[in-house]
């Protein structure tokens, strides 16, 4: 799966130079020539055409059938090839918010032996120790010692605070640190207070007793000292064993990623150090080299350690289950001097493809690629494998003996190997996409070397091999499509979905992340694992690896649900190192984009003209560019060059006039999708392809601004005119899913008056609501995460005759300290409420769903398509996004023109639902009703896009009182600008100009930013009263 929401797609484009190696662009573009402009669409119509591979689809963008593609460019070949075409542009090369790697399910045994186990707890409790006199009469002080009791040992973290509230009432409490500060000892102190009950609470750690809160009684001058007995905080059944660990390190010791990189994925990709990326902030484990995340050679990019020294955090993981006595690592043996060059990796390999009797490698797609461990990492990966109760064949046989005979280029028939215990399977499943199947498939060659059943012997008679491809008996080399194989197995893998957790044991895996590190609480956290080891059931969990570690759901719940983006940034660097120390996945690599476009849709070229150079069109969304998933600003900006003539533009090629933009037609955009589609549903949706038509219809209540990113992100209020937070630090909420909190923070967003949906409903407060509440409890498989602590969400104005439009949502926790209350800049919570729940019509979606939304109903099952329910009655796709799905022939139940679809088309022209095929179609037009539409085009001048221009009459991005005054102050004259037939009739400012200002007033483009402080906007943030220079 490739998990990316369009809204996901914010990193600083200045992380590109921090990272190590160089970056040649070829046709590229300065980032400035990427302006956006938060209006649209300026294409009347959108045609997504399905060609289910990526080579297939670059093909067909060879023959001059696309307009935006879907996927990167995959080699310096490739690059070569699209970007010295001259009716092409490529945008500029940058790291993108996505990851690729080996997934371990840790649910089912390997080889039989156990990679989880029970976990039981005891309630928090307070031991109090011993007492003296202190304080005034009527006053009392506690000395309080944090003991983590799953561990048996003192909490010494200067990231936690311990709170003591006094009970019933909460006030007064009193919020403690670490008195060690920066060095901390695990005793907080809480002095001279009322005296009375306290309730006490971890701002980290689970610090619930028995019976609710842990109560201790503050006696009258005295200091009480105590111990406060805590857990993790986590919801798990169960937690991993060191089988577990032992397994992951083996594992991540057959693949040299760096190696893997260099040479298969030259110039295009990078070599990531963990589950994370550097654009969302952090840093690999201390000692990875520089040839991590780097392009270019190893002369380059630094491939070892200076000796000597103090163990490193790679070195230590290496190290730490004192099986690699041989290891000249510090940490492995006493006279040690040498490092890792990288998470369980010991040295560089220069290992390729087909050099030795047993890595055969794929069957297709063979280009000499590097990236089989090398001895010493084999070694080290056969002492775990042996540490974790696998025994050698023969008896006497060493792993030195194992590594040796990897080097062999003949087969000696017999050679020192594994004996398979258990079922004697792997069950591995690999992506036949490039990168991903050569990486794979090294694995599951050392997996089978190390097993004693080659790769190379599979066409001998009665051949059984260690690995399972997909399923046994399949034991020749046999890849996945995501709709095809891939994911009914390895993502609906719960008994709520009739899956089964058992049913994969590898998975290449791929994952889009947002601009924070949060997948390791959406992908990781317990609570997101459908019921498996916490949470409640669900069809496809985002955690569906199973990864359930109390320890690492600490540190992301904290990171999840922090204050600040820095201590957030804190917890989840946590989460990076507790994965390096469990071996939790196998990196892999993650690209560096490099998109190619029809250059008709190219205003860099604009020389001032018919165009300017400085006008949106196509965006390189920063962090995605035009992926699917992350194109949302290019399908909304995208417009023709004025007057593009594919054949006049210097060195076009000989077939020149096949690469006309839209084929030809001024109104059409034409899109690739490089994979099929399964379930178009805002419920049940996995792929990034289906994420890109989601959010097209749907949209969201903000957007980020596609050139920011990190710390610098913009966020616009899209459909709403404003939002604020505020905290109530003795306020519990509560929901059925992961219990109460002490401390809510509530929510109000003022929704835009124009906001409607594609069939001209008003968007309410209560759709809104009722969303986020569907998207927690039906759930949504992929949107669930982000709202799992809304206590609750409702319409403020909603009653008889109000227009219900204020919502107000409220959240459990968010500020735990109050010096870090501060809501002046966007917090994570703006994000996740705002920036990824995409808004359904009630009205359509509650017969499906329950009203209030029921657990596990029609809507959340993968069989239900609300693209063609039944495929016999009409869609339900309506959204107040800026594309309508439209049914543009009349079929079995429906009629050609129903807003809501289906406007999905097999091969043959006929009307189908969500699961597309090669060479289906989904036919897109403009949402006329769209709060941002129309720039152009027969609807413009009756959009709510003109009126809003036209009340903004200063141009600052915002209609305000200063612009209400003005058009007040002409009313009853002939004002030039104010009196516009297509506002009003008269020749004189009357009452439908002055109404048509006040519904817009505190309504904008660009709030709350003004133009001149939104990053990279095309400067013409008025299409109507405006130049293209802008005002």
């Amino acid at each position: 799966m490739l998990r990316v929401l369009s809204l996901a797609v914010i990193l600083s484009l200045s992380v590109l130079m921090l990272l190590p190696g160089t970056y040649a662009p070829v046709r590229a573009l300065s980032q400035a020539f990427y302006r956006f402009s938060p209006f649209g669409p300026f294409t009347q119509q959108l045609i997504i055409h399905f060609y289910s591979d990526f080579d297939v689809m670059f093909s067909h963008f060879q023959q001059g059938e696309i307009d935006i593609s879907d996927w990167q460019l995959q080699s310096q070949n490739a690059i070569n090839t699209f970007c010295n075409n001259a009716d092409f542009f490529c945008t500029l090369p940058q790291p993108e918010l996505g990851y690729f790697g080996e997934q371990i399910n840790n649910h089912p045994s390997f080889m039989g032996i156990p990679l989880r186990q029970n976990r039981t707890i005891n309630p928090a409790s307070f031991t109090s120790t011993s007492s003296a006199t202190g304080c005034n009469t009527g006053f009392g002080s506690l000395i309080i010692t944090l003991l983590n009791q799953e561990t048996s040992t003192t909490v010494l973290d200067p990231l936690n605070t311990v709170t003591a509230a006094n009970q019933p009432s909460g006030s007064p409490s009193v919020t403690s640190s670490d008195s060690g500060g920066t060095t901390p000892n695990g005793v907080y102190v809480v002095p001279c207070i009322l005296a009375g009950n306290y309730a006490l609470r971890s701002s980290v750690y689970n610090g619930t007793g028995s019976a609710g809160p842990v109560i201790v009684n503050i006696a009258s001058a005295t200091v009480t000292s105590g111990t406060f007995n805590v857990n993790w905080n986590s919801p798990s059944n169960v937690r991993p064993t060191q089988a577990r660990a032992l397994f992951g390190a083996a594992m991540a010791h057959l693949l040299d990623d760096p190696a893997f990189v260099r040479t298969e994925l030259t110039g295009v990709a990078e070599s990531p150090c963990s589950f994370w990326v550097p654009a969302q902030g952090g840093a690999c484990p201390t000692g990875t080299t520089a040839e991590y995340l780097c392009q270019t050679a190893p002369t380059f990019c630094p491939t070892a350690n200076p000796a000597g020294g103090l163990p490193t955090e790679v070195d230590i993981a290496e190290c730490q289950f004192n099986n690699h006595p041989w290891l000249n690592v510090v940490g492995c043996s006493p006279d040690a001097t040498g490092h890792d060059v990288g998470p369980y990796h010991i040295s560089d390999s220069t290992v390729t493809v087909k050099t030795s009797f047993w890595n055969t490698g794929t069957p297709f797609l063979v280009t000499g690629y590097a990236g089989y461990a090398g001895h010493d990492d084999l070694r080290a990966a056969c002492d775990d494998f042996l540490s974790m109760g696998l025994t050698l064949s023969p008896p006497t046989a060493t792993c030195n003996d194992v590594a040796n005979a990897a080097s062999l280029n003949a087969d000696p028939g017999a050679y020192a190997h594994f004996v398979p215990a258990g079922s004697g399977h792997i069950l591995d499943f690999i992506r036949t996409s490039i990168g991903r199947q050569q990486s794979g498939q090294i694995i599951a060659d050392t997996l089978n070397f190390l097993f004693g059943t080659p790769q190379n012997r599979d066409t001998q008679a009665g051949f059984v091999g260690t690995v399972c491809y997909l399923l046994c008996p399949q034991y020749t080399r046999h890849y996945c499509s995501f709709s095809f194989q891939c994911s009914p197995i390895v993502f609906e893998d719960t008994s709520l979905s009739g899956g089964s957790p058992d049913a994969w044991q590898l998975y290449t895996e791929g994952q889009g992340f947002d601009p924070t590190p949060d997948q390791f609480f959406i992908n990781r956290n317990s609570v997101n694992t459908g019921q498996v080891c916490a949470g409640v059931p669900v069809f496809k969990p985002n955690n569906y690896e199973f990864w359930c570690d109390p320890q690492s759901d600490t540190w992301s719940s904290a990171g999840e649900f922090a204050p600040t983006a820095t201590l957030s940034g804190q917890f989840f660097q946590r989460n990076i190192l507790t994965e390096l120390n469990n071996a939790v996945d196998i990196p892999g690599f993650s690209f560096v984009d490099t998109f190619v476009e029809n250059n008709g849709w190219n205003f860099a070229q604009c020389n001032g003209v018919a165009c300017l150079n400085s006008q949106s069109s196509i965006v390189n969304t920063v962090g995605f560019g035009t992926q699917a998933g992350g194109a949302y600003f290019s399908l909304l900006n995208a417009r023709q060059v004025p007057g593009y003539n594919p054949c006049s533009v210097q060195g076009a090629p000989a077939n020149c006039a096949s690469y006309a933009p839209g084929g030809g037609n001024p109104n059409i955009i034409r899109r690739g999708f490089s994979q099929d589609t399964s379930n178009l549903s805002p419920f049940t949706f996995n792929s990034i392809w289906e994420g890109d038509v989601l959010s097209s219809i749907f949209d969201t209540m903000l957007q980020p601004n596609p050139n920011t990113g990190g710390g610098g992100a913009q966020y616009i209020d899209w459909g709403t005119t404003r939002h604020s937070s505020f905290f109530n630090p003795n306020e519990v909420g509560c929901n059925s899913i992961v219990g109460c909190a002490t401390g809510v923070t509530t929510q109000i967003w003022h929704l835009r008056n124009d906001w409607k949906f594609s069939d001209g409903n008003d968007v309410k407060a209560t759709d809104v609501a009722y969303s986020i509440i569907a998207y927690r409890d039906v759930p949504s498989s992929l949107l669930q995460s982000y709202v799992l602590n809304v206590v609750s969400a409702t319409g403020l104005d909603c009653g008889p005759g109000q227009t219900c439009k204020t919502l107000q949502v409220k959240l459990q926790t968010q500020c735990q300290n109050p010096q870090f209350c501060s809501f002046s800049s966007p917090s994570l919570f703006d994000f996740n409420i705002g920036a990824t729940q995409f808004v359904l019509e009630k009205s359509l979606w509650a017969p499906y769903c329950g009203d209030p939304p029921v657990p596990n109903g029609t809507c959340a099952s993968p069989v239900f398509d609300p693209m063609y329910p039944s495929a016999n009655s009409p869609g339900i796709e309506v959204g107040p996004g800026p594309w309508s799905c439209i049914a543009p022939i009349s079929g079995t139940g429906v009629s050609a023109g129903h807003v809501g679809g289906p406007c999905a088309e097999t091969a043959a022209g006929v009307l189908t639902g969500s699961a597309i095929i090669t060479d289906g179609k989904i036919l897109l037009s403009e949402n006329t009703n769209f709060a941002r539409c129309c720039p152009n085009g027969p609807s413009a001048l009756t959009s709510s896009l003109y009126k809003i221009s036209y009340a903004d009459h200063n141009n600052d991005g915002v209609v305000n009182i200063l612009d209400l005054a003005d058009v007040a102050s002409h009313f009853g004259t002939a004002d030039p600008y104010w009196v516009n037939s297509n506002i009003g009739s008269g020749t004189t400012v009357g009452a439908e100009d002055l109404a048509t200002v006040a519904i817009y007033l505190g309504h904008g483009i660009t709030t709350p930013y003004t133009p001149q402080t939104l990053t990279l906007v095309d400067p013409q943030t008025d299409p109507f009263f405006c130049p293209a220079t802008g005002c």
